[in-house]
């Protein structure tokens, strides 16, 4: 087996940390971006003679047995001479295939072309990858012609030097009838610029020397993964095919200097040809340095540039020197990515394989979902995130705005008519104010509870004013009562007065029953990050719960409406009569003033100083005992018609009020115990049979898959981790 050691020998220090960065490879290459050497180029560009040069290691040159995959080669120095041969499985493969690839494993102990190249179609075969013989799979669908797994060669030896390298599948623009596709060019272009994207890989770009570099679309590509060109290398293969003088000046000039744009700069090596395949590498090796020998590129002998020693020499410095830059941060990146992955985990909650675990898990759920509750209703909102990012989940304060909202909407239109001045003290029963909307969100669960018809406002325009309508009630309702009124004609004018209640009352309980659904359903998805576990909680169980609560919240705004407006009118309120008698004495005092003679009154003292003088209405004894209101009998019951309504309306709506805000929102739909904040609680977690627990929280297949992924993850990094600190 032929060895191509390296000139430079490596110091102890440099061998470890090339092993380590080795190791993580295999944990997390695929993770987190390791110090790497990628060798892209097009088909045909010369990539597997280089590789050939750089590894030793030399490659079938069947046709289908080109790369279809990334290639990790590794050289270490072991006592006895092998070519190991395995894959690495693609991060985001099925767990069964990664299972089944990994079983991969070939050693060679004499390395023959017939022999690697059978270990290259028995690798081609468990990636899946088609051929001219095999191109569709046993389903009949057809073999794919490229892979994402990674063929890992280690070629070990007492004469190697510990090196790795990555090679990529080469470029092409025109498919092959049944073996590529076009969306196989696509595919292969994105797998080389994502290997190249990542700011710690070295790029070796391998073009040939009969084509303008300035050309060169793998040129492109890089400039866009590393558009300083800091860590781009070009190599120019095939010089010998570069015939014409300008050509071999153009590929001289690059390789000098002279037209470089690379910091990195260009290499310059020459290749086996078709004819060379029987020579050895070191036959190859010594050609090499015979060509370059000879004029024109005898001029590139001092540059160290020429040549796959000198190639050799200088990735493998530059390798070193990224790796030391570059290890230090890899510690910080392998603990933030295990954090990372250890919080999804959590976050997923114990496996749910049965019934304790499940109702475990939901059980969590629901106590998260309470606290949430209960701090939105306490106003405690430093306790979440979701309150300092949305506002509108602070459930009390938004409840409370609704309410105000509310009484001012009931002070100011609750009335169908407005009430008639007192006198002086110019109190109406609420300015005349624009119409006040109550805002739902839009949910459609909550269209069958809603009733718009509940919400229409009556028209109430043109209608006559409020002594000219208690006139009209009066005379066709009055029997022959002397001086007095029927106690159902309030009963009769208070329905009238307060008609638009319900269409006041019922928006804002929609527009609280919104607000509270609404952060039901934020709390859920917050705690709940499973969206099939969230689907089956919420449509399975939750919604219909939630809707029955929403009814009696409904419901109950309804009945207060039917108490307090279909009802006998009743109060206890010292209120009723106090305001009773205050209209009265209005009046009273108004036909005095009318009657009297204004005149100033001086209070003294003993000595007969004056202590203050103020104005007043003095009125003689005659006329004060013809003192009267000069109104007919019907007027004054009119007048006291308005007195009893306005007194009852203003009892009745400030008691209404505070009992729908009282009852039909805070018991039902806050703080009650048949309240929607308390459905999904640890009771009814507790209350859900073995059935429902599996429906809702059984892990599905990709939920299971999630897990182990993550499992197996969450041990690489902690395994890589052990590598870093040096404890593995």
């Amino acid at each position: 087996m032929g060895s191509m050691a390296f000139q430079e020998q490596p110091n102890a220090g440099n061998l470890a940390i090339l092993t380590k960065v080795d190791k993580l490879r295999e944990l997390i290459g695929t993770k987190v971006a390791l110090p790497q050497l990628v060798v892209v180029g097009d088909q045909s560009s010369g990539k597997s003679s280089v590789l050939e040069g750089l590894s030793g290691f030399g490659f079938p040159r069947d046709a289908e047995l080109c790369t279809r995959y990334a290639t990790q080669i590794t050289c270490r120095r072991e006592t006895e001479e092998s070519i190991d041969v395995s894959i690495i499985p693609h991060n985001d493969a099925a767990s069964y295939e990664q299972e089944r690839v990994k079983k991969f494993h070939r050693v060679l102990k004499e390395m023959t072309p017939e022999s690697l190249a059978e270990v290259f179609r028995e690798a081609n075969e468990v990636m899946g990858i088609g051929n001219s013989k095999k191109s569709t799979s046993p389903d009949g669908s057809t073999l794919p012609a490229f892979s994402e797994h990674i063929l890992k060669i280690e070629k070990l030896g007492p004469n190697e030097e510990h090196f790795t390298v990555i090679d990529v599948p080469g470029i092409f623009r025109k498919e092959t009838e049944g073996v590529t596709t076009e969306a196989d060019i696509d595919l292969v272009r994105n797998m080389v610029k994502n290997y190249m994207k990542d700011s710690r890989t070295i790029i070796l770009a391998i073009m040939p020397s009969n084509v303008d570099p300035a050309t060169q679309e793998i040129l492109k590509l890089a400039r866009q993964a590393d558009p300083s060109m800091t860590r781009t290398m070009a190599v120019l293969t095939k010089p010998d095919l570069a015939i014409e003088r300008v050509m071999q000046q153009i590929a001289i000039d690059h390789v000098i200097g002279t037209r470089s744009d690379l910091l990195l700069g260009y290499y310059i090596v020459k290749n086996r040809g078709p004819d060379d395949v029987d020579k050895s590498l070191e036959q190859g090796q010594a050609d090499e340095r015979k060509f370059f020998s000879n004029p024109p590129w005898s001029a590139l002998r001092n540059t160290g540039k020429a040549g796959i020693d000198a190639l050799r020499a200088r990735v493998r410095e530059l390798l070193v020197d990224l790796i030391k830059k570059e290890f230090p941060k890899l510690k910080s990146d392998v603990v933030k990515e295990l954090s990372t992955l250890r919080s999804q985990l959590d976050k997923m909650g114990q496996s749910r394989s049965n019934q304790h675990t499940q109702r475990a898990y939901l059980n969590k759920m629901s106590e998260a979902f309470q606290t949430l509750a209960r701090d939105a209703l306490n106003a405690y909102y430093t306790s979440s995130h979701l309150f300092d990012e949305r506002h509108e989940l602070r459930l009390i304060t938004r409840v409370v705005e609704a309410n105000e909202k509310y009484s001012d909407a009931m002070w100011h239109m609750g009335h169908t008519r407005e009430f008639a001045s007192d006198s002086e003290s110019g109190e109406t029963e609420g300015v005349p104010q624009p119409q006040i909307e109550f805002e739902c969100m839009d949910y459609p669960e909550l269209e069958e509870i809603f009733d718009p018809s509940d919400t229409v406002m009556p028209d109430v325009s043109g209608q006559d004013k409020i002594m000219e309508y208690i006139e009209g009630v009066y005379n066709d309702s009055r029997g022959q009562d002397l001086g007095t009124f029927s106690g159902a004609l309030v009963s009769t004018m208070f329905k009238e007065q307060s008609k638009k209640w319900k269409p006041i009352t019922m928006g804002y309980m929609q527009q609280v029953v919104s607000k509270v659904h609404h952060f039901i359903v934020e709390a859920i998805v917050d705690i709940c990050p499973d969206s099939r576990v969230r689907d089956e909680l919420w449509n399975g169980y939750l919604l219909e719960e939630l809707q029955k609560s929403y009814r009696r919240a409904m419901g109950h705004a309804k009945f207060l409406l039917e108490i307090e407006r279909e009802g006998v009118p009743m109060t206890l309120n010292h209120y009723f009569n106090d305001s009773v008698q205050k209209s009265q004495s209005d009046r009273l005092v108004d036909a005095i003033e009318k009657l009297g003679m204004e005149n100033n009154v001086e209070t003294k003292d003993d000595n007969g100083n004056v202590l203050k003088n103020e104005a007043g209405v003095f009125l003689s004894r005659a006329q004060l005992r013809n003192l009267s209101f000069n109104m007919a009998n019907s007027d004054h019951v009119r007048k006291y018609m308005h007195d009893v309504l306005k007194a009852y309306y203003k009892v009745s709506r400030k008691r209404f009020v505070d009992v729908v805000c009282q009852q039909a929102v805070n018991h039902y739909l806050l703080a009650g115990e048949g309240s929607p904040l308390k459905i999904f609680s640890t009771q009814m977690v507790l209350n859900l049979n073995e059935e429902q627990l599996d429906m809702i929280a059984a892990e599905d297949a990709p939920v299971k898959l999630r897990r182990e992924k993550l499992g197996r993850d969450i041990k690489n990094f902690e395994d890589a981790l052990r590598v870093l600190k040096g404890s593995s």
